[in-house]
């Protein structure tokens, strides 16, 4: 069993979110093939840019309404191009497990 308490909370990561966003690193991959895990409240209408990640994703929200963009909405295969956020009008949390080192890319236009 593994107890994780809370994490450091960032509001700055790179430019690679729009709008208001804290992420709280709950655990850093320990190993190659274990997965980063995250608790991310985008403010009112804030997503990140599009990204995909070589291992995969899983978005579980938490609290609010979120959005994101990609055609399966469980979650993210490997490689898949993605985003993901709170919706226009509201706030989201959610819990993040990535497995690999995410590529970033642009914005989403009219996100």
């Amino acid at each position: 069993m593994r107890i994780v308490e809370q994490g450091d909370v960032s509001e700055s990561y790179g430019g690679r979110f729009s709008g208001r966003v804290e992420l709280e690193m709950l655990q850093s991959a320990e190993a190659e093939g274990r997965p980063d895990v995250a608790r991310v409240h985008f403010h009112e209408g804030a997503v990140t840019n599009w990204h995909s990640h070589p291992g995969g994703q899983h978005l579980l929200l938490l609290e609010g309404r979120g959005r994101m963009g990609m055609p399966d909405g469980e979650h993210a295969p490997a490689d898949e191009r993605h985003y993901h956020g709170a919706a226009r009008a509201a706030d989201a949390v959610w819990l993040v497990v990535t497995w690999g080192t995410t590529v970033w890319e642009e914005a989403p236009g009219g996100a």
